[in-house]
């Protein structure tokens, strides 16, 4: 049996944008995979952010520990990086450089007033109610970034594998635009999340 549908959410161009997009995390499902398509920020160069908040406490400020590889292609000149990765520390506020929570990046951002730049990818998390070991979490993403014009573009991809540091069930998730310290900064102007559950 595969996927099935639990929640979606749209916010687009005919919508005033959002600061936020919340999810409640269904305890009745071993995996929960969540497809985010178009995102766009109200600011360049922000990207798609994420956090839990957890059974018994009332904050999304979950400690995140990750690795991301990425690689990046210009399409004006195909001049390209070379694979690389970035260890992500803890995600939590303490580390936030203001009072607000810090995001782990889903997506990286775009120049937004360009017309082709959005971004999209996949996040799935295993096992999200099982209190006896952290939280697994695996994502893929790919991001057009304009750079002069609409037909110049950065073409970047991101895989990323890590945890939540919380034996407690997660029970929801936050997305946000956040810059790429991780500070929630601007809105979301559109995308169009779906929350799908494997039992």
């Amino acid at each position: 049996m595969g996927y099935t549908l639990i929640s979606r959410q749209k916010v687009d161009f005919n919508n005033t944008p959002v600061t936020q997009l919340d999810f409640t995390i269904n305890a009745d499902y071993d995996e929960i995979f969540f497809t985010v398509t178009g995102f766009k920020s109200t600011t360049d160069e922000r990207n798609l952010g994420y956090q839990f908040i957890t059974s018994g406490e009332s904050g999304y400020d979950r400690e995140i520990q990750s690795t991301v590889w990425g690689q990046w292609l210009y399409a004006y000149d195909y001049s390209h990086g070379t694979a690389s990765y970035e260890h992500a520390w803890d995600s939590d506020v303490g580390e936030a450089s203001s009072t607000s929570t810090q995001f782990a990046r889903l997506t990286m951002g775009g120049d937004t007033h360009k017309s082709h730049s959005a971004a999209s990818g996949e996040l799935v998390i295993y096992k999200p109610a099982d209190t006896s070991f952290y939280k697994y979490f695996l994502s893929e993403a790919s991001c057009f970034n304009a750079h002069v014009s609409d037909f110049q573009q950065y073409q970047q991809s991101m895989r990323t594998a890590g945890y939540v540091k919380e034996t407690a069930a997660l029970t929801g998730i936050r997305f946000v635009s956040c810059n790429y310290a991780g500070d929630q900064d601007a809105n979301i102007a559109y995308v169009d999340i779906g929350m799908y559950g494997l039992s």
